[in-house]
């Protein structure tokens, strides 16, 4: 005669412990889903910042290549309006907007010019600035 022990054995899976599995495997998809975003942020803040400092750069290659006049404050800009003799200015100054949403600030001091831009990244709810000093 079979003992009652045997017959109470369990075999297979309770509902309970598939539905504690079910809730482990939901908040783990959660967590990656949210890493997900903030990556996904994070990565657009970053192409934001290297695209200011490539047209920083491309700027400081115009006031080189202009010879004597990049070596004055003829390209001081503070507005989007860039500087009236120089057009390629206001078209830096719309690349400058697109990629950031705000325009550029270019100071001269002394023989050198600081280039600023500092925009408001509305992803991550913070503010960015790049600034580069350049000798022309």
């Amino acid at each position: 005669m079979k003992s009652m022990s045997s017959v109470t054995q369990q075999k297979g899976v309770s509902l309970l412990e598939v539905l504690i599995s079910v809730v482990v495997l939901g908040v783990g998809i959660l967590g990656v889903v949210g890493l997900q975003s903030v990556s996904l942020r994070s990565t657009n803040t970053a192409h934001e910042r290297a695209m200011a400092v490539i047209l920083t750069e491309t700027l400081f290659e115009v006031m080189r290549s202009t010879g004597s006049i990049g070596r004055t404050n003829a390209f001081v800009m503070d507005d989007c309006e860039g500087v009236g003799g120089i057009p390629v200015t206001k078209s830096w100054q719309d690349d400058v907007k697109q990629v950031t949403a705000e325009c550029a600030v270019v100071v001269w001091n002394d023989g050198v010019y600081t280039v600023t831009i500092d925009w408001t990244d509305q992803r991550l709810n913070a503010s960015s600035i790049v600034v580069m000093e350049a000798r022309p």
